[in-house]
Protein backbone atom coordinates (compact mmCIF):
# COMPACT_ATOMS: atom_id res chain seq x y z
CA UNK A 1 0.00 0.00 0.00
CA UNK A 2 0.95 3.97 -0.12
CA UNK A 3 0.15 5.49 2.88
CA UNK A 4 -1.78 9.03 2.03
CA UNK A 5 0.47 11.83 3.43
CA UNK A 6 -1.19 14.55 5.43
CA UNK A 7 -2.62 17.45 3.92
CA UNK A 8 -5.57 18.93 2.84
CA UNK A 9 -8.02 17.09 0.73
CA UNK A 10 -11.65 17.35 -0.38
CA UNK A 11 -14.01 16.97 2.85
CA UNK A 12 -15.27 13.02 2.63
CA UNK A 13 -18.40 14.29 4.88
CA UNK A 14 -19.28 16.26 1.52
CA UNK A 15 -19.21 19.68 2.71
CA UNK A 16 -19.13 21.81 -0.25
CA UNK A 17 -16.11 24.08 -1.21
CA UNK A 18 -14.37 22.89 2.01
CA UNK A 19 -10.94 20.99 2.51
CA UNK A 20 -10.27 18.75 5.68
CA UNK A 21 -6.75 18.10 7.47
CA UNK A 22 -5.82 14.46 6.83
CA UNK A 23 -2.79 13.97 9.79
CA UNK A 24 -1.73 10.88 7.84
CA UNK A 25 -3.81 8.30 9.97
CA UNK A 26 -7.08 10.27 11.10
CA UNK A 27 -9.35 12.84 9.45
CA UNK A 28 -9.45 15.90 11.42
CA UNK A 29 -11.92 18.62 12.99
CA UNK A 30 -10.06 21.37 10.62
CA UNK A 31 -11.55 22.73 7.90
CA UNK A 32 -10.28 25.29 5.07
CA UNK A 33 -11.70 26.90 2.06
CA UNK A 34 -8.15 27.16 1.14
CA UNK A 35 -5.79 24.58 0.13
CA UNK A 36 -2.84 26.11 -0.26
CA UNK A 37 -2.10 26.86 3.28
CA UNK A 38 0.49 25.32 6.36
CA UNK A 39 -0.91 22.68 8.71
CA UNK A 40 -3.42 23.87 11.19
CA UNK A 41 -2.19 24.89 14.22
CA UNK A 42 -3.89 23.51 17.08
CA UNK A 43 -5.64 26.07 18.58
CA UNK A 44 -5.91 27.40 22.58
CA UNK A 45 -9.53 26.11 23.71
CA UNK A 46 -10.44 29.20 25.84
CA UNK A 47 -12.55 29.07 28.44
CA UNK A 48 -15.05 32.07 29.37
CA UNK A 49 -13.78 34.60 31.58
CA UNK A 50 -15.35 35.01 35.07
CA UNK A 51 -17.45 37.35 34.08
CA UNK A 52 -18.85 34.50 31.84
CA UNK A 53 -18.10 36.18 28.55
CA UNK A 54 -15.69 35.46 25.60
CA UNK A 55 -13.56 38.24 24.77
CA UNK A 56 -11.92 38.33 21.15
CA UNK A 57 -11.21 41.06 18.00
CA UNK A 58 -11.75 43.67 20.21
CA UNK A 59 -15.22 42.44 21.23
CA UNK A 60 -17.03 39.96 23.78
CA UNK A 61 -20.15 38.26 23.85
CA UNK A 62 -21.83 35.93 26.55
CA UNK A 63 -20.60 32.34 26.59
CA UNK A 64 -23.44 29.77 25.36
CA UNK A 65 -24.57 26.78 27.83
CA UNK A 66 -24.16 23.48 27.51
CA UNK A 67 -24.76 21.42 25.40
CA UNK A 68 -22.25 23.98 23.62
CA UNK A 69 -18.76 23.52 23.37
CA UNK A 70 -15.60 25.38 21.96
CA UNK A 71 -14.73 24.52 18.20
CA UNK A 72 -11.96 24.73 15.96
CA UNK A 73 -12.45 28.30 13.40
CA UNK A 74 -14.46 27.41 10.62
CA UNK A 75 -14.64 30.68 8.88
CA UNK A 76 -10.48 31.75 9.70
CA UNK A 77 -11.39 35.02 10.95
CA UNK A 78 -8.30 36.25 12.61
CA UNK A 79 -7.92 35.81 16.72
CA UNK A 80 -10.77 34.13 16.42
CA UNK A 81 -13.02 32.34 19.48
CA UNK A 82 -16.01 29.95 18.66
CA UNK A 83 -18.50 27.90 19.90
CA UNK A 84 -20.57 25.09 18.56
CA UNK A 85 -23.81 22.77 19.34
CA UNK A 86 -24.49 19.37 17.39
CA UNK A 87 -28.48 19.93 16.40
CA UNK A 88 -28.50 16.74 13.83
CA UNK A 89 -26.41 14.23 11.36
CA UNK A 90 -26.60 13.35 7.93
CA UNK A 91 -24.66 11.60 5.46
CA UNK A 92 -22.57 14.51 5.24
CA UNK A 93 -21.89 14.39 8.88
CA UNK A 94 -22.37 16.57 12.05
CA UNK A 95 -24.72 19.09 11.51
CA UNK A 96 -23.99 22.89 13.76
CA UNK A 97 -25.36 25.88 15.15
CA UNK A 98 -22.10 28.13 16.30
CA UNK A 99 -21.37 31.47 16.89
CA UNK A 100 -17.73 33.45 16.59
CA UNK A 101 -16.42 36.32 17.29
CA UNK A 102 -12.71 37.76 15.95
CA UNK A 103 -11.49 40.07 13.58
CA UNK A 104 -12.60 40.57 9.68
CA UNK A 105 -9.15 39.26 8.14
CA UNK A 106 -6.70 41.45 5.91
CA UNK A 107 -8.28 40.26 2.93
CA UNK A 108 -11.70 42.14 3.04
CA UNK A 109 -10.05 45.43 2.67
CA UNK A 110 -11.18 49.12 2.10
CA UNK A 111 -13.16 51.88 3.91
CA UNK A 112 -16.79 50.75 3.05
CA UNK A 113 -18.00 48.56 5.95
CA UNK A 114 -20.84 47.88 3.90
CA UNK A 115 -19.21 46.73 1.24
CA UNK A 116 -16.59 44.49 3.40
CA UNK A 117 -20.05 43.03 5.19
CA UNK A 118 -21.35 42.17 2.08
CA UNK A 119 -17.59 40.69 0.31
CA UNK A 120 -17.41 38.70 3.97
CA UNK A 121 -21.42 37.44 4.07
CA UNK A 122 -21.12 36.36 -0.04
CA UNK A 123 -18.20 34.21 0.94
CA UNK A 124 -19.39 32.63 3.74
CA UNK A 125 -23.04 31.41 2.34
CA UNK A 126 -21.45 30.46 -0.86
CA UNK A 127 -18.82 28.28 1.67
CA UNK A 128 -20.76 26.90 4.04
CA UNK A 129 -24.46 26.88 3.15
CA UNK A 130 -24.26 24.72 -0.13
CA UNK A 131 -27.24 22.84 0.84
CA UNK A 132 -29.59 25.84 2.14
CA UNK A 133 -31.32 28.15 0.11
CA UNK A 134 -31.97 31.92 1.65
CA UNK A 135 -35.22 32.80 2.35
CA UNK A 136 -36.31 35.87 0.42
CA UNK A 137 -33.69 38.71 -0.32
CA UNK A 138 -32.70 40.38 3.11
CA UNK A 139 -31.18 43.74 3.62
CA UNK A 140 -28.47 44.84 5.63
CA UNK A 141 -29.11 47.40 8.51
CA UNK A 142 -26.58 49.76 10.13
CA UNK A 143 -26.46 51.15 13.75
CA UNK A 144 -23.85 51.98 16.74
CA UNK A 145 -22.37 49.47 19.06
CA UNK A 146 -20.64 50.67 21.98
CA UNK A 147 -20.41 54.09 19.84
CA UNK A 148 -18.72 52.02 16.97
CA UNK A 149 -20.69 52.30 13.71
CA UNK A 150 -21.80 48.83 12.94
CA UNK A 151 -23.06 46.09 10.06
CA UNK A 152 -25.96 44.13 10.96
CA UNK A 153 -27.44 41.17 8.25
CA UNK A 154 -29.83 38.30 9.09
CA UNK A 155 -30.25 35.74 6.21
CA UNK A 156 -33.03 33.67 6.83
CA UNK A 157 -32.02 29.92 5.41
CA UNK A 158 -34.42 27.23 4.17
CA UNK A 159 -32.84 23.48 5.06
CA UNK A 160 -34.60 20.62 3.05
CA UNK A 161 -33.08 17.59 4.66
CA UNK A 162 -35.42 15.17 5.47
CA UNK A 163 -32.54 13.43 7.98
CA UNK A 164 -32.90 16.76 10.29
CA UNK A 165 -35.40 17.39 12.77
CA UNK A 166 -35.75 21.81 11.35
CA UNK A 167 -36.55 22.73 8.60
CA UNK A 168 -34.82 26.56 8.97
CA UNK A 169 -31.70 28.69 10.35
CA UNK A 170 -30.50 32.18 10.52
CA UNK A 171 -27.33 32.99 9.35
CA UNK A 172 -26.27 36.48 11.31
CA UNK A 173 -23.07 38.63 10.53
CA UNK A 174 -21.89 41.87 12.16
CA UNK A 175 -19.31 43.94 11.92
CA UNK A 176 -18.16 46.71 14.31
CA UNK A 177 -15.83 49.59 12.77
CA UNK A 178 -12.90 49.47 15.27
CA UNK A 179 -10.23 51.70 14.24
CA UNK A 180 -10.36 50.49 10.72
CA UNK A 181 -10.11 46.97 11.46
CA UNK A 182 -13.75 45.59 12.06
CA UNK A 183 -14.56 43.00 15.01
CA UNK A 184 -16.93 40.14 13.58
CA UNK A 185 -19.74 38.14 15.15
CA UNK A 186 -21.18 35.04 12.79
CA UNK A 187 -23.64 32.65 13.92
CA UNK A 188 -25.56 29.80 12.19
CA UNK A 189 -28.65 29.50 14.55
CA UNK A 190 -31.02 26.55 13.30
CA UNK A 191 -34.56 26.39 14.58
CA UNK A 192 -34.47 23.76 17.03
CA UNK A 193 -36.68 23.95 19.79
CA UNK A 194 -34.95 21.47 21.99
CA UNK A 195 -31.65 23.08 21.92
CA UNK A 196 -30.58 26.32 23.86
CA UNK A 197 -30.08 28.52 20.55
CA UNK A 198 -30.01 32.46 21.04
CA UNK A 199 -31.46 34.45 18.43
CA UNK A 200 -30.21 36.80 16.34
CA UNK A 201 -31.73 39.73 17.69
CA UNK A 202 -30.12 38.29 21.44
CA UNK A 203 -27.21 38.40 20.24
CA UNK A 204 -26.95 41.84 18.52
CA UNK A 205 -27.99 43.65 22.10
CA UNK A 206 -25.79 41.15 23.86
CA UNK A 207 -22.84 42.41 21.91
CA UNK A 208 -19.98 44.63 23.03
CA UNK A 209 -17.19 46.55 22.52
CA UNK A 210 -14.24 45.58 24.68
Amino acid sequence: MQPTQPGWYWDPQGMPNLFRWWDGENWTDHVSPIRNVGPPVEATRPAPSEDGRLHSGGLSCAAQPEPWTWCPDYPHLDDAIGQQVVVGHTPRGDYIGCVFIGRLPDEYAGDDLDARGTEFSSAMLETFYAHETPHGQPEPTTGVIDGHPSWQLVVPMDVKDDHLGFAGEDAVFVLVDLDGRPGVLYASLPDVPDVPMPSADELFDDLAVD
